[in-house]
């Protein structure tokens, strides 16, 4: 009986070891790219280009974007009985952007919140050495990538 007992308790930390380890996740390997680590590429003709299309779609007030990479993040302020088409507003502009510039990953938001996170994270830009970028910014602009992926 005691031996019974014993192979019970061990079968039971075997299969709690083992299924810890099943459940772990592994991280995904980091693209190569030909840019050194934590540098961010800021395109700002397109960032002009793209912040101009989005003001040409009705009911979009204000509009702010930044292209970093390979990654367009737009978030636009729409007012008054516009809020109620958001969902039509977006699927235009990110239809506008995607045929203006088909390489890039777009991402559109109608959320104040996330409007005045990009505004701020431009003026840490315009205050940064454009030769030398804080990763930091790179870092907060993924975050609001994410944010804006739901």
């Amino acid at each position: 009986m005691n031996k019974l007992v014993k192979a019970v308790i061990l079968s039971l930390i075997i299969c709690i070891i083992g299924g810890c380890a099943v459940n772990m996740p592994q991280r995904k390997p980091e693209p190569q790219t030909g840019q050194v680590e934590g540098q961010a590429h800021i395109n700002t003709e397109l960032t002009k280009q793209v912040q101009e299309v989005a003001l040409t779609v009705q009911g979009v007030e204000e509009s702010m974007a930044l292209v970093i990479d390979n990654q367009i993040a737009v978030a636009v302020k729409v007012t008054g009985f516009d809020r109620l088409r958001l969902k039509s507003i977006r699927q235009e502009l990110n239809s506008q952007i995607k045929s203006m510039a088909p390489e890039y990953d777009v991402h559109v938001s109608t959320d104040k919140k996330l409007f005045a996170q990009l505004q701020k994270l431009a003026e840490q830009i315009k205050r940064a050495p454009q030769d030398n970028l804080p990763a930091q910014i790179k870092d907060d602009y993924n975050v609001i990538i994410e944010d804006m992926n739901g």
